[in-house]
């Protein structure tokens, strides 16, 4: 039994480590919504449990995003990403502590714009928008370059970020 456990375990990993970077970050900004909307539920239905577990899974995966972004990349996309997984990793945690619905919804519509983006443009790069669902795949991968709202305010500094124009498809990962 043990034996086909390891084995199991082994070709498990084995299957993620051929998955793309690319693809992974997809992957990543989907699960992610899927903690943050059972927090969401959780919250409203006062369950403490399914409250906690699934910030929890989410505060792990915006770490995981954070640092895959790679440390010498400087460029305005990775600053971008920087100041709003950090204020993310900020937030989450009192909204665990002071049940604000809110700041899990704030945090659900820039997973899903940062997701959005990602599909319109890295994806649609890495040559990976085969079985893409929704918009994204719809959407001609032109020149065109999705962007987030204009001079999103980052957390912690007021510095802002003016994102016109930023194609986060040529942000770096150390994936």
């Amino acid at each position: 039994m043990k034996a086909a456990n390891v084995r199991d375990a082994y070709q498990q990993s084995e299957a993620q480590a051929k998955i793309h970077p690319v693809k992974l970050i997809q992957l990543m900004y989907e699960r992610l919504l899927v903690h943050l909307e059972i927090a969401e539920g959780g919250i409203l239905q006062k369950d403490a449990k399914l409250r906690g577990e699934n910030l929890g899974r989410a505060i792990a995966l915006v770490t995981e995003l954070y640092a895959s972004i790679k440390d010498d990349d400087e460029s305005e996309a990775a600053g971008f990403l920087r100041g709003l997984y950090s204020s993310i990793l900020v937030e989450l945690p009192r909204a665990g502590l002071t049940n604000d619905v809110e700041v899990v919804r704030t945090a659900i519509r820039y997973i899903q714009r940062l997701k959005e983006i990602w599909e319109e443009t890295a994806v649609v790069e890495a040559g990976l928008n085969k079985g893409v669902k929704g918009e994204a795949a719809a959407k001609d991968s032109g020149n065109k370059r999705p962007v987030l709202p204009e001079n999103q305010t980052r957390q912690g500094g007021g510095k802002r970020y003016g994102t016109e124009g930023m194609a986060l498809a040529h942000l770096s990962v150390s994936i």
